[in-house]
């Protein structure tokens, strides 16, 4: 019995071992894989895993700018040119580019570049009725 309990007892280590190392190989690859689909956005950051109190891993997809979550914490103007970023990251892989509706951009100062035609929607007191302005491409620069 003592000697199947010392053969037991190193096979279970051996065991703790080897779910240790996979467990690091999982947080390596998925480190490289958020950093990965990061560098291709640039503003935007995701949070694709959640470290756990057991420090296992739950599968999650945030959305961050500058360590802020957009579901809480950014301002419209921060989401509004975070959106424009993850829309400017796709319309480059896919080779698409659609024209962008852009909703209370009353909010923001600056909306970063796109190649994309931004169609703004803002809020105007002294407007009764709706009022279209348009610049040409030789007007933008």
């Amino acid at each position: 019995m003592e000697e199947e309990q010392k053969q037991l007892s190193a096979q279970y280590e051996k065991l703790e071992h080897e779910l240790y190392l996979t467990e690091e190989f999982i947080r390596a690859k998925v480190d490289l894989l958020e950093e990965k689909i990061n560098s291709k956005f640039k503003h935007a950051r995701f949070k694709l895993f959640d470290t756990q109190i057991n420090e296992g891993l739950k599968e999650t997809c945030e959305a961050l700018y500058e360590g802020v979550p957009y579901s809480g914490g950014l301002n419209n103007a921060a989401r509004i040119n975070v959106g424009l970023d993850i829309i400017n990251t796709l319309s480059e892989y896919y080779g698409f580019s659609a024209p962008i509706f852009v909703d209370n951009s009353e909010a923001v100062t600056r909306l970063i570049d796109t190649k994309a035609q931004v169609i703004s929607l803002v809020v105007s007191e002294s407007d009764k009725q709706l009022r279209i302005e348009s610049t040409t491409a030789k007007e933008a620069v």
